[in-house]
C-alpha cells in the first residue's frame, strides 16, 4: 500500500492553500470558456469529503467556494455585459452550447441565475448570457449570491456525508469481498442476460419503460391521479423520453430507499 503521509502532512499544514484550490475551482467554473469542460461540482464534493476525515475544515470550504462561485459568475456577466458580442461573432464560445444558454434564460429569466448554477455545461454559459442580454445589476447580484451559497452547501456536504458513510462502510465490510464480488458477478449475470436477449442495455430499459406505464395506466389510481394534476399528463405528453425519465426516476428512488433500509439493517453509523 503506497505510504500517502506526505499528502496528509501537507493537507493539515497547509490547509488554507486547499481552501484558496476550492476558491479557485469555484471562480473557474464559472468561466464561459473553461467552465464548460472542469467538473467543478465533483472537485468541491472532493473537497467535502476530504474535510469528513479531519483533513479540511468543512465551513472554510463552504466559505471559500461560495465566495469563488460569486466572484466567478459576476466576472462571466461583465464579460458577457461589455464583450459578450464580439466573442459571439468570433464564435469562440461553441453555438450549440450558447444556443441552449439563450433558450435557458428565456424561459427561466432573472431565475435562470439559480436555476442554471445547477444544469451541467450550461452553468458557465448562463452568468455570461446574462451581461448579454443586459440583465441588471441588482437581481443578478441577488441570485447569484443565492446560488452560490445553495450550490456550496450542497455540494461540499453531499462530498461530507457520502464520504463518512463509505468510509464507514468499508471499515465495517472490508473483509467481506466475497460479498461484493459476488454482487458483481450477479450485475454481469444480468448483463449478460439481457445481451443473450438480442437487445442492448439501452433497449432493455426503453422496452421495460414502456410496460411500466402501460401497466400504470391500467390502474384507476393513475388515471384519477392524471385527471386530478394535469401536468402530469402534460409531461407524457411535451416531455422527450417521458416514460424512461418515469421508469428511470422509480427505480433510483426504489435504490435509495433500499440503501437506506441496508443502512439501517447494517448499522453503518
Amino acid at each position: 500500500m503506497p505510504d500517502i503521509s506526505l499528502l496528509t502532512n501537507l493537507l493539515v499544514n497547509f490547509a488554507w492553500l486547499g481552501n484558496w484550490l476550492f476558491f479557485f475551482l469555484a471562480f473557474i467554473e464559472s468561466a464561459p470558456l473553461i467552465g464548460v469542460f472542469l467538473p467543478g461540482a465533483t472537485l468541491i464534493s472532493v473537497g467535502g469529503f476530504l474535510s469528513s476525515q479531519g483533513y479540511l475544515n468543512v465551513w472554510d470550504i463552504i466559505i471559500f467556494a461560495t465566495i469563488g462561485a460569486i466572484i466567478g459568475d459576476f466576472f462571466s456577466y461583465s464579460i458577457g455585459r461589455w464583450g459578450g458580442d464580439y466573442i459571439k461573432r468570433k464564435s469562440i464560445i461553441n453555438k450549440t452550447l450558447l444556443s441552449h444558454g439563450e433558450k435557458f434564460f428565456q424561459k427561466y429569466g432573472n431565475k435562470s441565475i439559480f436555476w442554471g448554477r445547477f444544469f451541467g455545461p450550461i452553468r458557465a454559459i448562463i452568468p455570461f448570457i446574462a451581461g448579454i442580454s443586459k440583465m441588471k445589476r441588482t437581481p443578478f447580484i441577488f441570485w447569484n449570491i443565492l446560488s452560490a451559497i445553495c450550490w456550496s452547501f450542497l455540494n461540499v456536504f453531499l462530498g461530507y456525508f457520502s464520504g463518512t458513510l463509505i468510509i464507514n462502510i468499508f471499515k465495517k465490510w472490508s473483509s467481506k469481498i466475497t460479498f461484493i464480488l459476488l454482487i458483481f458477478v450477479i450485475i454481469y449475470i444480468f448483463y449478460w442476460f439481457v445481451k443473450k436477449r438480442g437487445r442492448s442495455i439501452k433497449d432493455s430499459f426503453r422496452a421495460d419503460s414502456f410496460l411500466f406505464v402501460e401497466y400504470l395506466n391500467s390502474k384507476n389510481w393513475f388515471n384519477k391521479l392524471l385527471s386530478s394534476y394535469p401536468f402530469i399528463a402534460d409531461f407524457f405528453n411535451e416531455s422527450k423520453y417521458a416514460s424512461e425519465k418515469l421508469f428511470g426516476g422509480t427505480l433510483i428512488f426504489s435504490f435509495l430507499i433500499l440503501t437506506y433500509i441496508l443502512i439501517l439493517i447494517l448499522d453503518v453509523f
